[in-house]
């Protein structure tokens, strides 16, 4: 049985019977930006407050700062958390991820948590990421590095829609022809791919009594006037072309009185002046009113006064559309594209209408991505020209417009539809329960026993540790035979004002700790000889080795101590002498 078959038919799980969970948490893809309010920040808040309302027994912050954990705990404490276990784990703490059981990361950013994890113990926890934008760069090579990073099947990468399941599907399958073609790779091992949608908080869209004769007051908007609304990122090139949306709305307007309200915000004056210049090119006779979706009371009151939500979405780096279902929650009919997630949240005829949409043909306008590729349009103008190829049937539009301007029956009845299936579909707490079966299925593979094909790897190759991959450099490196000795008229006060210099001290602060360097001029300064690192250790047992040798190396290099290397290091340098003589 599918994967997703088997979370849909056990819908019986909350958070609160998981057992624990590792958030990767950074601020950033939590929280809704002032200035700027991108999709996956809507997304990762709407998530974190979900999740805090199911009251988990426990949860552990990964996170790389202590201030981001402090947040992490104000915030799900916030969101109703109060009496959830939190617990700080520190980047350099991540063998204790064990312990959760499952790390989320709020991104597709997978693999490097994989390397990490696979040099101590690949079974010891789950991966699990999320779909977001998928067109970069960045984005293409995050999907297409899982194939060459040691992901599991008990990991999971979630696909918030089916256009995206086939999105990320195609891409994997040219990486396995190459890898077969390349290296006569037999296997890829892949994590899980679900489909399980993004979610909305329905209750937050409920309408208190009065709030939309209020909402329209404050805006200046009539009751007889009916409100076309849109809410995003105002970006013609980035999100959604406005001029399909104002031709036909314009042409579905005639004798009646429509306000197109457009609630988001712009990224600079330039395109602002687009949007208003443009709009009453393509639609003289549209009221338009432009509201900041940034500011909280503005976009509740755009979602309180609006009749018809629209979104003709045309851009390659949607994935999923999350404003449609808040659209939804709120009662409201949708008039959207047939893009992306849109097919599968939106019933055509039934929530609202799909507009058909066409492009190019597979392979085609091939040098849009070498331009790209060759660095002569960034990631936003290739974005810009892609979509300019993508075009959305403004008499399609222009005629489910038409139906829901004239019959409030129709919106009604639409609007009804939209909202029971936001509740009954894509409500977080439905797609929470849809998350804790994927996380338990998750931990079923990863204990369903040993796969001989599964091992902990030496290192990942591409972040090499330099002390393996320059071993060649040194004339020696340091063993429990390096001898050291305290050279003359060295004591503790110097060595210390030596390694707190300012070339020495902020580094040696990181790798070494203060009173180390106090015990070894202690172990040195009675001894007349040279002692071994292996005698040095004996005499300082509560030393860690490894922090002796970085100590001694310290040491040396600033002066405090001499060595004599080993003779077999000295032999190899004479042999190198003799052969360039």
């Amino acid at each position: 049985m599918p994967l997703v078959d088997q979370l849909l038919r056990s819908l019986g799980t909350t958070m609160s019977s998981f057992p624990s969970l590792a958030i990767h948490y950074e601020p950033e893809a939590y929280t809704l930006g002032e200035r700027r309010i991108m999709g996956r920040q809507a997304a990762g808040t709407a998530f974190l407050k979900a999740l805090a309302q199911q009251r988990p027994t426990r949860l552990f912050c990964y996170a790389s700062k202590r201030e981001f954990a402090d947040q992490f705990s104000i915030d799900v404490r916030r969101y109703g958390a109060d009496s959830t276990a939190i617990e700080w784990l520190p980047f350099p703490a991540h063998r204790r991820l064990g312990e959760a059981g499952l790390l989320y990361n709020p991104d597709p950013r997978l693999a490097p948590f994989a390397w990490r994890r696979s040099q101590h113990s690949p079974r010891a926890y789950s991966l699990c990421g999320v779909t977001h934008t998928l067109m970069s760069h960045i984005g293409m090579e995050t999907l297409a590095d899982m194939a060459l990073s040691p992901l599991e099947h008990w990991d999971a990468m979630i696909c918030t829609s089916r256009a995206v399941h086939r999105s990320v599907d195609s891409l994997l399958f040219v990486q396995g022809e190459f890898l077969k073609q390349r290296l006569g790779a037999r296997r890829m091992p892949i994590p899980q791919l679900p489909i399980i949608p993004l979610g909305v908080d329905c209750d937050a869209f409920v309408l208190k009594p009065g709030e939309r004769e209020k909402a329209r007051h404050m805006l200046g908007i009539d009751e007889d006037e009916i409100v076309l609304l849109y809410v995003g990122r105002l970006s013609f090139h980035a999100k959604a072309h406005h001029v399909p949306m104002l031709l036909a709305a314009e042409e579905a307007s005639k004798e009646q009185k429509i306000v197109l309200l457009q609630a988001g915000w712009f990224a600079n004056e330039k395109i602002e002046e687009v949007y208003r210049s443009e709009g009453a090119q393509f639609a003289p006779s549209l009221r338009r009113l432009f509201i900041d979706g940034r500011k909280p009371k503005e976009l509740r009151a755009a979602w309180a006064a609006g009749d018809i939500f629209t979104s003709l979405s045309d851009n390659f780096q949607e994935t999923f559309g999350l404003t449609p279902l808040e659209a939804m929650a709120s009662g409201m009919p949708v008039v959207v594209s047939d893009w992306d997630g849109y097919k599968d949240s939106v019933r055509h005829g039934v929530d609202g209408f799909r507009i058909p949409t066409m492009t190019m043909p597979p392979g085609t306008a091939e040098f849009l991505v070498e331009r790209a590729d060759f660095g002569f349009d960034d990631y936003d103008k290739y974005s810009g020209l892609t979509s300019t190829l993508v075009a959305v049937d403004v008499k399609a539009a222009a005629h489910a417009y038409r139906s829901l301007f004239q019959s409030s029956d129709l919106r009604r009845e639409m609007g009804a539809s939209a909202s029971a299936r936001a509740r009954s579909e894509y409500d977080w707490q439905r797609i929470l329960g849809l998350y804790g079966q994927l996380w338990k299925e998750l931990e079923s593979r990863r204990n369903a026993g040993a796969d001989p094909s599964v091992q902990a790897v030496p290192g990942r190759p591409d972040r090499m540790n330099p002390f393996t991959m320059f071993s060649s450099y040194p004339t020696a490196t340091i063993s429990e035979k390096t001898k050291f000795a305290l050279r003359n008229g060295i004591d503790e006060a110097e060595a210390n004002r030596r390694i707190c210099s300012a070339s020495f001290g902020s580094a040696v602060n990181i790798l070494i700790k203060p009173e180390v360097v106090a015990e070894i001029v202690g172990a040195l300064a009675s001894k007349s000889t040279m002692l071994s690192l292996a005698e040095i250790s004996t005499r300082l047992p509560q030393v860690p080795r490894d922090m002796l040798m970085r100590a001694a190396v310290i040491l040396t290099k600033c002066g405090v101590l001499d060595f004599e290397a080993s003779s077999a290091a000295v032999s190899n340098l004479a042999e190198k002498k003799v052969e360039s003589t």
